[in-house]
């Protein structure tokens, strides 16, 4: 009998322990990204990016390369900052053949329009799962996927950009640029279903973590693509950038969840309207006080 109340004791601290975490915010993280089975959304965004990200990045390539400009090719190099026979490596992907004139034909540009609006739907899917929100419908699913897609890319380049700037020196002005822009996005990829008290605590995380990502890109990926070019030539640049890519959805499907987690905690508790209703009054009370 004492071994058997031993043995219920210890069964019911560990039920007691396991509804503790279940409750906890990792426990919840936990739970959800088990509930929209990150693993696997990962997976998908990764190659659904690498099916649509390079046949856009040779069609864009061979645009630009019409007018003079730089190739996508030299944009890879210069963002990653590769020399040598990496440098080659990237620029034989995505060269076109010496021979090659055609423009991209009707099929070409199915599938490629095709690729990116299955990714973009992908992407929306994603944020709407991880905030508990129904699929929109059909025709705004689509025009807020586009558009949020676009957008997310016009906020990668536009930060990086900025970083590549000033450098270090820029991290403030990158963290307070990028916060309103993952507003405005995680806003369009749910249908506008959100409200900025929600949305503040996830874009906040969401630029932490993507600043930390690009830092850690710019060091290691240039080691990876390195290595795998040295291994298996031209084809090892795909390699290097899909499991780029598989990081990046990683990063995605993790902030996301997290993201959500965290503007429940914090609303519930009323921490982001303290904070907001404390910036409201800081302004104004500022303002007040370089009144002549």
């Amino acid at each position: 009998m004492a071994a058997a109340d031993r043995i219920e004791r210890w069964r019911a601290r560990f039920v007691t322990a396991r509804d503790w975490f279940e409750r906890s915010f990792p426990g919840r993280c936990m739970r959800r990204m088990y509930e929209i089975d990150g693993r696997n959304r990962a997976i998908t965004l990764a190659g659904q990016a690498f099916i649509a990200l390079i046949p856009l990045l040779v069609v864009v390539s061979g645009w630009l390369s019409r007018d003079g400009n730089a190739q996508a090719a030299d944009i890879l190099i210069e963002y990653f900052d590769l020399t040598g026979s990496t440098a080659e490596a990237v620029e034989a992907l995505f060269a076109s053949p010496p021979d090659a004139t055609g423009g991209l034909t009707l099929l070409g540009f199915l599938i490629l329009l095709f690729s990116v609006g299955s990714f973009s739907r992908s992407l929306q899917r994603l944020y709407e799962l991880a905030w508990q929100r129904a699929p929109a419908p059909r025709v705004r699913a689509a025009v807020s996927g586009i558009g949020g897609l676009a957008f997310m890319l016009g906020t990668f380049v536009l930060v990086g950009w900025v970083g590549h700037l000033l450098g270090p020196a820029g991290i403030v002005i990158q963290l307070l640029l990028s916060v309103p822009l993952w507003v405005v996005l995680i806003r369009i990829e749910l249908g506008g279903r959100a409200d900025l008290e929600d949305l503040l605590p996830a874009a906040v995380l969401t630029t932490i973590v993507q600043l930390v990502a690009g830092w850690w890109s710019h060091l290691y990926v240039p080691h990876l693509i390195a290595i795998d070019a040295q291994r298996y030539g031209v084809i090892g640049v795909a390699f290097a950038i899909v499991a780029w890519l598989v990081i990046v959805a990683y990063v995605l499907v993790g902030t996301a969840v997290v993201g959500y987690e965290l503007s429940v905690w914090m609303r519930d508790r009323g921490l982001t309207a303290r904070l907001l209703a404390t910036a409201g009054r800081a302004v104004p009370g500022r303002l007040r006080q370089d009144e002549p």
